[in-house]
């Protein structure tokens, strides 16, 4: 019971010994907000640069008064105090954008790109997330993790429905973003709540509804969501998927894409639909965001995917 004590207090710093760690490491340091964005990078150096040591430290387990706010906050400190000291050159912190320089009322990005503050990069759209919001990335994906009968009947159904698929979850994040509940909002991404007619994927906002009320959400909150909802996915309908692929919350979109497989595979089931559909949800979270990490890194080698070049490049590696 000690030995596991230790552990789990050893993984814990303030912000001062952190900043002694990079200074007397002598090892170049990734500082991210957390555990899935560690585990992309370690596939990206290890593609990329595994001829560079690097340390990949995660933001949650920093603990300091002085940072106020969450692990994007604490990065972004961190990273802001290493700018002005002379090891700075070992040093690069990575971030989530977020909503952070889109235009909402426009519905527009104003970046269009990563932006890279000194050694601070933020990633390309609202979280790491994003990155997979390519349909080929997502379908070698679940060729490898998906060992159901149907699968050519599901993916032609799902290939339809991708882009609208993503639209939404755009629309669901922003609807969330706008309360100041995005959790609440993420959770109704579930597979009962959707269904495909004409190879179209559907909210079902009467089943919705149901679903937030079910959840002691008040009347004037469960319609001012319904509303507000609404209200996105009308602006959304002409903007471009390359806006709203990275507009997208990241957390959301990767949520509709497994749940609109689900739909996909149910539909296409004729015997025990909810058993065969659920096999996506049995392979544990982490296999799937290995196997989404791995086939981006793929695209990227083959200069087929947007990827946080800034971070590697900062690193030092030979990207050639």
């Amino acid at each position: 019971m000690k030995v596991k004590i230790w552990r789990i207090l050893k993984l814990q710093y303030n912000l001062q010994s952190y900043l002694n760690s990079v200074q007397m490491s002598g090892r170049k340091h990734l500082l991210v907000e957390g555990k899935y964005d560690k585990q992309l990078f370690r596939i990206f150096l290890n593609a990329f640069i595994s001829h560079i040591k690097v340390d990949i430290d995660i933001a949650e387990n920093l603990s300091d008064p002085a940072i106020l706010g969450g692990n994007c906050q604490k990065v972004e400190k961190v990273t802001e105090i290493i700018n002005s000291k002379e090891y700075a050159s070992r040093f690069v912190g990575f971030v989530d954008r977020e909503y952070r320089e889109f235009d909402l009322e426009a519905v527009a990005d104003k970046l269009g790109c990563h932006n890279q503050i000194l050694r601070l990069v933020w990633s390309r759209g609202h979280s790491i997330e994003n990155y997979f919001l390519d349909y080929h990335i997502i379908h070698e994906s679940l060729l490898g993790l998906s060992s159901v009968e149907c699968f050519d009947k599901a993916i032609k159904d799902f290939a339809n429905c991708f882009e609208k698929a993503i639209r939404i979850a755009c629309a669901l994040g922003l609807t969330g973003f706008e309360m100041g509940n995005s959790e609440m909002i993420r959770k109704c991404i579930h597979p009962d709540l959707f269904n495909i007619q004409n190879s179209e994927i559907i909210l079902q906002i009467e089943l919705w509804k149901d679903f937030l009320k079910e959840r002691k959400v008040t009347e004037e909150e469960v319609l001012k969501a319904v509303n507000s909802f609404q209200s996105w996915i009308g602006k959304l309908t002409d903007v471009s998927f390359e806006t709203v692929r990275w507009l997208c919350d990241g957390h959301s979109g990767i949520r509709m894409v497994w749940t609109v497989y689900y739909r996909c595979v149910f539909v296409n089931t004729s015997e025990n639909p909810k058993n065969e559909a659920n096999k996506i949800y049995k392979v544990p979270e982490d296999t799937r965001f290995q196997a989404l990490a791995s086939w981006l890194v793929r695209k990227a080698k083959a200069k087929q995917s947007v990827y946080p070049y800034e971070v590697l490049n900062l690193l030092e590696g030979d990207l050639c």
